[in-house]
Protein backbone atom coordinates (compact mmCIF):
# COMPACT_ATOMS: atom_id res chain seq x y z
CA UNK A 1 0.00 0.00 0.00
CA UNK A 2 1.49 3.42 -0.96
CA UNK A 3 2.33 5.81 1.92
CA UNK A 4 -0.48 8.24 1.04
CA UNK A 5 -3.02 5.41 1.12
CA UNK A 6 -1.67 4.24 4.47
CA UNK A 7 -2.03 7.73 5.95
CA UNK A 8 -5.57 8.07 4.62
CA UNK A 9 -6.48 4.66 5.94
CA UNK A 10 -5.14 5.47 9.40
CA UNK A 11 -6.96 8.79 9.50
CA UNK A 12 -10.19 6.99 8.74
CA UNK A 13 -9.45 4.28 11.26
CA UNK A 14 -8.66 6.63 14.15
CA UNK A 15 -11.56 8.99 13.54
CA UNK A 16 -14.00 6.70 15.35
CA UNK A 17 -14.71 7.19 19.05
CA UNK A 18 -15.66 3.52 19.48
CA UNK A 19 -13.55 1.30 21.71
CA UNK A 20 -14.33 -1.71 19.50
CA UNK A 21 -11.47 -2.33 17.07
CA UNK A 22 -12.40 -2.82 13.43
CA UNK A 23 -12.61 -6.49 12.50
CA UNK A 24 -12.24 -5.59 8.82
CA UNK A 25 -9.03 -3.66 9.54
CA UNK A 26 -7.69 -6.52 11.61
CA UNK A 27 -8.44 -9.13 8.95
CA UNK A 28 -7.34 -7.09 5.93
CA UNK A 29 -4.45 -5.04 7.29
CA UNK A 30 -3.27 -7.14 10.23
CA UNK A 31 -3.91 -4.44 12.84
CA UNK A 32 -6.67 -2.30 14.30
CA UNK A 33 -6.87 0.60 16.74
CA UNK A 34 -9.27 1.04 19.65
CA UNK A 35 -9.01 4.62 20.98
CA UNK A 36 -9.46 5.10 24.75
CA UNK A 37 -9.64 1.37 25.37
CA UNK A 38 -8.45 1.48 29.00
CA UNK A 39 -9.75 4.17 31.41
CA UNK A 40 -7.32 6.99 32.15
CA UNK A 41 -7.21 6.39 35.91
CA UNK A 42 -6.07 2.78 35.46
CA UNK A 43 -3.39 3.86 32.99
CA UNK A 44 -2.15 6.57 35.37
CA UNK A 45 -1.95 4.07 38.25
CA UNK A 46 -0.10 1.60 36.05
CA UNK A 47 2.38 4.22 34.83
CA UNK A 48 3.09 5.41 38.38
CA UNK A 49 3.70 1.87 39.58
CA UNK A 50 6.08 1.17 36.68
CA UNK A 51 8.19 4.18 37.66
CA UNK A 52 8.22 3.01 41.29
CA UNK A 53 9.31 -0.49 40.26
CA UNK A 54 12.12 0.96 38.14
CA UNK A 55 13.41 3.03 41.07
CA UNK A 56 12.94 0.46 43.87
CA UNK A 57 12.71 -3.19 42.84
CA UNK A 58 9.95 -5.07 44.68
CA UNK A 59 10.32 -8.61 46.04
CA UNK A 60 8.95 -10.25 42.92
CA UNK A 61 10.12 -13.33 41.11
CA UNK A 62 13.56 -12.24 39.79
CA UNK A 63 12.79 -13.86 36.42
CA UNK A 64 10.25 -11.10 35.80
CA UNK A 65 12.97 -8.54 35.05
CA UNK A 66 14.95 -7.92 31.86
CA UNK A 67 17.71 -5.58 32.98
CA UNK A 68 20.54 -3.48 31.70
CA UNK A 69 24.04 -4.49 32.78
CA UNK A 70 24.17 -3.46 36.48
CA UNK A 71 27.93 -2.96 36.29
CA UNK A 72 27.12 0.04 34.08
CA UNK A 73 23.54 1.05 34.91
CA UNK A 74 21.85 1.22 38.32
CA UNK A 75 18.92 3.15 39.73
CA UNK A 76 19.28 5.79 42.45
CA UNK A 77 18.41 3.09 44.99
CA UNK A 78 21.23 0.88 43.70
CA UNK A 79 18.93 -1.66 42.06
CA UNK A 80 19.40 -2.98 38.51
CA UNK A 81 17.43 -1.02 35.92
CA UNK A 82 14.78 -2.95 34.00
CA UNK A 83 13.86 -2.32 30.39
CA UNK A 84 11.36 -5.16 30.37
CA UNK A 85 9.04 -6.54 33.04
CA UNK A 86 7.44 -9.90 32.28
CA UNK A 87 4.03 -10.98 33.61
CA UNK A 88 3.52 -8.07 36.04
CA UNK A 89 -0.20 -8.93 36.17
CA UNK A 90 0.81 -12.07 38.05
CA UNK A 91 2.42 -9.92 40.75
CA UNK A 92 0.11 -6.96 41.42
CA UNK A 93 -3.51 -6.00 40.84
CA UNK A 94 -2.59 -2.60 39.41
CA UNK A 95 -1.36 -4.44 36.32
CA UNK A 96 -3.98 -7.18 36.33
CA UNK A 97 -6.75 -4.57 36.20
CA UNK A 98 -5.37 -3.50 32.82
CA UNK A 99 -4.30 -6.90 31.48
CA UNK A 100 -7.73 -8.44 32.11
CA UNK A 101 -9.92 -5.37 31.76
CA UNK A 102 -13.39 -6.28 30.44
CA UNK A 103 -13.03 -3.95 27.45
CA UNK A 104 -9.77 -5.62 26.47
CA UNK A 105 -11.19 -9.11 26.85
CA UNK A 106 -14.27 -8.15 24.83
CA UNK A 107 -12.09 -6.71 22.06
CA UNK A 108 -9.95 -9.83 21.96
CA UNK A 109 -13.02 -12.05 21.71
CA UNK A 110 -14.29 -9.84 18.91
CA UNK A 111 -11.06 -10.02 16.90
CA UNK A 112 -10.27 -13.68 17.55
CA UNK A 113 -13.95 -14.61 17.14
CA UNK A 114 -14.20 -16.88 20.13
CA UNK A 115 -13.39 -17.43 23.78
CA UNK A 116 -9.93 -16.19 24.79
CA UNK A 117 -7.43 -16.43 27.62
CA UNK A 118 -4.49 -14.28 28.71
CA UNK A 119 -1.29 -15.63 27.16
CA UNK A 120 1.39 -13.14 28.25
CA UNK A 121 1.84 -9.56 29.41
CA UNK A 122 4.92 -7.37 29.57
CA UNK A 123 5.83 -3.79 30.35
CA UNK A 124 8.53 -2.10 28.32
CA UNK A 125 10.44 0.92 29.62
CA UNK A 126 12.29 3.22 27.20
CA UNK A 127 14.57 5.36 29.36
CA UNK A 128 15.11 8.98 28.41
CA UNK A 129 18.82 8.95 29.26
CA UNK A 130 19.85 6.14 26.90
CA UNK A 131 22.12 7.73 24.30
CA UNK A 132 23.03 4.74 22.16
CA UNK A 133 22.08 4.72 18.49
CA UNK A 134 19.45 2.06 19.11
CA UNK A 135 17.90 4.21 21.82
CA UNK A 136 15.48 1.53 23.01
CA UNK A 137 14.03 0.82 19.57
CA UNK A 138 13.03 -2.66 18.48
CA UNK A 139 13.27 -3.95 14.93
CA UNK A 140 10.67 -5.57 12.70
CA UNK A 141 9.66 -9.00 13.98
CA UNK A 142 6.68 -11.33 14.30
CA UNK A 143 5.52 -12.34 17.76
CA UNK A 144 4.88 -15.94 16.74
CA UNK A 145 8.59 -16.33 15.98
CA UNK A 146 8.92 -16.26 19.78
CA UNK A 147 5.59 -17.65 20.95
CA UNK A 148 4.73 -20.19 18.23
CA UNK A 149 1.00 -19.46 18.45
CA UNK A 150 -0.80 -20.86 15.43
CA UNK A 151 -2.17 -18.55 12.68
CA UNK A 152 -5.33 -16.62 13.61
CA UNK A 153 -5.18 -17.91 17.19
CA UNK A 154 -3.25 -15.09 18.89
CA UNK A 155 -3.44 -11.31 19.17
CA UNK A 156 -1.29 -8.69 20.88
CA UNK A 157 -2.53 -5.37 22.23
CA UNK A 158 0.06 -2.61 22.63
CA UNK A 159 -1.07 0.09 25.08
CA UNK A 160 1.03 3.22 25.65
CA UNK A 161 1.21 4.57 29.18
CA UNK A 162 2.05 8.04 27.79
CA UNK A 163 1.51 9.75 24.46
CA UNK A 164 3.80 8.29 21.81
CA UNK A 165 4.85 9.26 18.30
CA UNK A 166 7.85 9.54 16.02
CA UNK A 167 11.10 9.28 18.03
CA UNK A 168 8.89 8.64 21.07
CA UNK A 169 8.50 4.82 21.16
CA UNK A 170 5.51 4.58 18.79
CA UNK A 171 4.82 1.27 17.04
CA UNK A 172 5.18 0.92 13.29
CA UNK A 173 3.39 -1.95 11.57
CA UNK A 174 3.75 -3.36 8.08
CA UNK A 175 0.22 -3.47 6.63
CA UNK A 176 -0.87 -6.82 5.23
CA UNK A 177 2.34 -8.54 6.32
CA UNK A 178 0.22 -11.21 8.01
CA UNK A 179 -1.41 -12.32 4.75
CA UNK A 180 -0.58 -15.93 3.98
CA UNK A 181 0.15 -16.57 7.66
CA UNK A 182 3.82 -17.36 7.22
CA UNK A 183 6.76 -16.80 9.51
CA UNK A 184 9.65 -14.97 7.87
CA UNK A 185 13.13 -16.13 8.82
CA UNK A 186 14.57 -13.98 11.64
CA UNK A 187 18.15 -13.26 12.64
CA UNK A 188 19.46 -12.92 16.19
CA UNK A 189 21.01 -9.75 17.63
CA UNK A 190 22.07 -8.13 20.89
CA UNK A 191 20.40 -4.87 21.83
CA UNK A 192 22.54 -1.78 22.38
CA UNK A 193 22.81 -1.60 25.32
CA UNK A 194 22.21 -5.30 25.85
CA UNK A 195 19.37 -6.49 28.04
CA UNK A 196 19.54 -9.65 30.09
CA UNK A 197 19.04 -11.31 33.45
CA UNK A 198 20.94 -10.58 36.64
CA UNK A 199 21.85 -13.84 38.31
CA UNK A 200 24.21 -14.84 41.10
CA UNK A 201 26.97 -15.42 38.60
CA UNK A 202 26.56 -11.94 37.12
CA UNK A 203 24.82 -10.41 34.13
CA UNK A 204 23.67 -12.74 31.35
CA UNK A 205 22.71 -10.82 28.18
CA UNK A 206 20.35 -12.46 25.73
CA UNK A 207 19.68 -12.04 22.05
CA UNK A 208 16.42 -11.02 20.42
CA UNK A 209 15.22 -11.75 16.90
CA UNK A 210 14.41 -9.55 13.92
CA UNK A 211 13.53 -9.80 10.27
CA UNK A 212 16.69 -9.01 8.24
CA UNK A 213 16.76 -5.41 7.02
CA UNK A 214 17.18 -6.55 3.41
CA UNK A 215 13.64 -7.98 3.51
CA UNK A 216 12.02 -4.72 4.60
CA UNK A 217 10.60 -1.90 2.48
CA UNK A 218 10.34 1.00 4.96
CA UNK A 219 8.18 3.02 2.54
CA UNK A 220 5.30 0.60 3.22
CA UNK A 221 5.26 0.84 7.02
CA UNK A 222 2.61 2.70 9.00
CA UNK A 223 3.84 4.59 12.06
CA UNK A 224 0.95 4.96 14.51
CA UNK A 225 0.86 7.76 17.08
CA UNK A 226 -1.36 6.92 20.03
CA UNK A 227 -2.50 8.37 23.35
CA UNK A 228 -2.35 6.79 26.82
CA UNK A 229 -4.87 3.97 27.08
CA UNK A 230 -5.37 3.49 23.34
CA UNK A 231 -5.15 -0.14 22.25
CA UNK A 232 -3.25 -1.05 19.09
CA UNK A 233 -4.15 -4.64 18.21
CA UNK A 234 -2.16 -6.73 15.76
CA UNK A 235 -1.91 -10.39 14.82
CA UNK A 236 0.94 -12.60 15.95
CA UNK A 237 2.13 -12.68 12.33
CA UNK A 238 2.06 -8.91 11.66
CA UNK A 239 5.49 -7.35 11.22
CA UNK A 240 6.00 -4.57 13.75
CA UNK A 241 8.76 -2.51 15.35
CA UNK A 242 9.08 0.39 17.79
CA UNK A 243 10.61 3.83 17.57
CA UNK A 244 13.58 4.92 19.73
CA UNK A 245 12.99 7.32 22.58
CA UNK A 246 14.37 10.77 21.75
CA UNK A 247 11.63 12.63 23.64
CA UNK A 248 13.66 13.49 26.74
CA UNK A 249 11.06 11.72 28.89
CA UNK A 250 11.14 8.10 30.05
CA UNK A 251 8.21 6.35 28.39
CA UNK A 252 6.58 2.99 28.95
CA UNK A 253 4.05 0.69 27.32
CA UNK A 254 2.06 -2.37 28.29
CA UNK A 255 1.89 -5.22 25.73
CA UNK A 256 -0.77 -7.83 26.46
CA UNK A 257 -1.23 -11.00 24.43
CA UNK A 258 -4.28 -13.24 24.30
CA UNK A 259 -4.93 -16.49 22.49
CA UNK A 260 -8.11 -18.15 21.38
CA UNK A 261 -9.30 -21.11 23.44
CA UNK A 262 -10.35 -23.83 20.99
Amino acid sequence: MPPIAIRAYLLGMTATSSITPSLNSYREMGFALAPSLIPADLIADCRQRVLEVVDHRPEWNPARFQDLDPSIYRSASGDPIPVGIQRPASEEDVFDRVAQHPRLVEAMEHLLEGQVELFADQVGVKHSWLETDQGGRSFFHQDSWYWKIEPEQGCNCWIPLQDVGQDAIAIAVMPQSHLGWKLTDHESYLDDPAMGHVREGGFEPFKRHRIPHAHIDPSREALISTDPGDGLFFTNYTWHRSEPNRSGETKAFYAIAYQRVN
